[in-house]
């Protein structure tokens, strides 16, 4: 079986644990003293579900004079991650804005929301599960320092659209079929009239 090719870019305010995120579920440890992002950082991960896919993962700066190139990195992205602080409303009005941004640039984007430190305080966790089911986006509340519901976030976003492309083969495919059997139905059609 082939091997898919997926990218996943990660955005979101500065010091909400982008890195920490990547960082825990590419090596499935915690880094306590991560450097911060200039530009972009690129990891690889190889995730073995139903079909083998081989992870891009993109971790994106967040300082201001960045936010002008980010659109470049998320375009064509199979998933975009959106991760805001559950402790910082900032960093979640943050995360709306970037959502809008996305969908203005991109068509139909597969969002996921992230709120990371979930093992702290949530002191936003009804607005933003209001917000996520409102704007149609899956929310996972995740944890970079304990590991909680982050290979879970990720897991279920490849399978996410593992089966979109699926589903979408199929439709194509029985499109095809259909399309043969009233091709040869039309022939039968000619063919038996003119004897």
């Amino acid at each position: 079986m082939a091997q898919q090719e997926m990218k996943i870019v990660v955005l979101g305010d500065a010091s909400v644990g982008k890195s920490s995120i990547l960082y825990r579920y590419v090596s499935d440890s915690f880094n306590q003293f991560p450097a911060s992002t200039i530009n972009a950082s690129f990891y690889r991960k190889l995730l073995v579900s139903k079909i083998p896919t081989n992870l891009q993962l993109w971790d994106t700066a967040s300082q201001e004079k960045f936010k002008s190139i980010i659109p470049m990195y998320y375009r064509n992205a199979d998933i975009i991650i959106i991760v805001f602080s559950v402790d910082s409303i900032s960093s979640f009005n943050q995360a709306k804005i970037q959502v809008e941004e996305v969908r203005q640039k991109q068509e139909k984007p597969n969002i996921i929301l992230l709120g990371n430190k979930c093992d702290l305080h949530n002191s936003i966790k009804n607005e933003a599960e209001d917000y996520a089911l409102e704007a149609g986006y899956k929310l996972h509340w995740v944890s970079a320092l304990n590991g909680q519901g982050v290979k879970q976030a990720f897991t279920e976003a490849v399978e996410d659209v593992l089966n979109k492309q699926e589903f979408k083969m199929k439709t194509a495919q029985s499109q095809v079929i259909e399309h043969k059997q009233l091709n040869v139905a039309k022939k039968e059609l000619k063919t038996g009239c003119c004897k």
